[in-house]
């Protein structure tokens, strides 16, 4: 079975549930608020890899359906606080919540998601052991985005945001904000597979390991798309549009430019609004740094450690998924 379908496989195995889940107790006329974000579909690769780690543990697939549907879960509700957040408009090709319902339903949307999550999570029989992953995964995602969006130098008017914005970033602060943002969720959906098929310490370990690299991978790669996506259907520059200093692009071409160069391209950043011309100026200085090449090394090292991870579990189909499910998340590079 190739990764696409197991990606669709899982989306026919999760989505009732979660659509069974976010239908109860809850108006008529909110049901179509509340359900619009999961219809609107996506990769679903954290219900996956939930279903292949079990499996790769020894477990039951089916023992492992309603955790993988928590964490998809958890991951549409990020989205929709996410655009509440930036004002977006669109997501998967269709109107985010918010642009179709507005600010209030979305977020009375969200606050939804998070009651029907617990109540998901504590109906498990290992349920104590899954809310700890789900509370921890939900609490550092909303850390990593509040820490996100202080790296943005301009916009928003929030006195707060004026007063704590970071002005620089290292490697180790990068690294420290896509952890929580992303890798934190993603390892949490790995953990809860392992959970599920009652891993021992080694495979506790080695899925560990597998969830963090792919998650540290997966953001690593966004940041290079949102920098240069023109070939992949994103939209060039998407980072430099919006502010954003916190993207690995960026923290790894600062330190190789020029004083002079380094302060152009914080002032096209830092400016209120980033033309087209400004675009094209700042990606010509990233890509003269080498940052580009440096960045797609550093995520197929990240994929690489991954998949070597996985040599602590048996040799099944599950664990040659995980390993292509890594390779298919660092395609995206190419």
């Amino acid at each position: 079975m190739t990764i696409q379908q197991v990606l669709r496989e899982t989306a026919k195995a999760v989505d009732p549930i979660m659509l069974r889940y976010l239908s109860r107790g809850v108006g008529r006329d909110f049901r179509p608020i509340v359900t619009h974000q999961v219809r609107a579909g996506g990769k679903r690769v954290r219900p996956a890899l939930t279903l292949l780690c079990c499996q790769a543990c020894g477990g039951r697939l089916r023992d492992a359906l309603l955790p993988a549907a928590v964490f998809e879960l958890i991951h549409n509700y990020s989205l929709i606080m996410d655009d509440i957040i930036d004002h977006g408009e669109l997501r998967r090709g269709r109107p985010t919540v918010r642009a179709e319902y507005g600010d209030t339903q979305a977020l009375l949307a969200g606050m939804f998601y998070r009651e029907v999550i617990g109540e998901m999570a504590v109906s498990l029989p290992i349920s104590r052991k899954i809310y700890a992953l789900v509370v921890n995964a939900v609490k550092q995602t909303i850390e990593g985005e509040r820490m996100d969006i202080l790296f943005e130098q301009d916009g928003r008017g929030e006195d707060y945001i004026a007063k704590h914005r970071y002005k620089t970033v290292t490697p180790e602060l990068y690294f420290k904000v896509i952890m929580k943002k992303t890798a934190e969720l993603i390892k949490a959906a790995c953990l809860a597979g392992a959970v599920a098929a009652h891993a021992g310490k080694s495979q506790f370990k080695a899925i560990s390991t597998y969830g963090e690299k792919v998650g540290l991978a997966f953001q690593v790669i966004d940041d290079f798309l949102d920098i240069f996506g023109q070939e992949t259907g994103k939209q060039r520059g998407k980072d430099i549009l919006e502010h954003k200093l916190n993207n690995a692009v960026i923290v790894y071409a600062l330190p190789k430019m020029a004083s002079q160069e380094r302060s152009r391209l914080m002032r096209i950043i830092r400016a209120e609004r980033v033309d087209e011309a400004r675009l094209r100026q700042a990606i010509t200085l990233l890509e003269s740094t080498g940052a580009k090449v440096k960045v797609q090394m550093l995520a197929k090292r990240l994929v690489e450690d991954a998949k070597k991870s996985l040599e602590a579990l048996p040799e099944t189909p599950a664990r040659e998924s995980l390993a292509e499910l890594a390779d298919f998340i660092a395609a995206r590079l190419y």
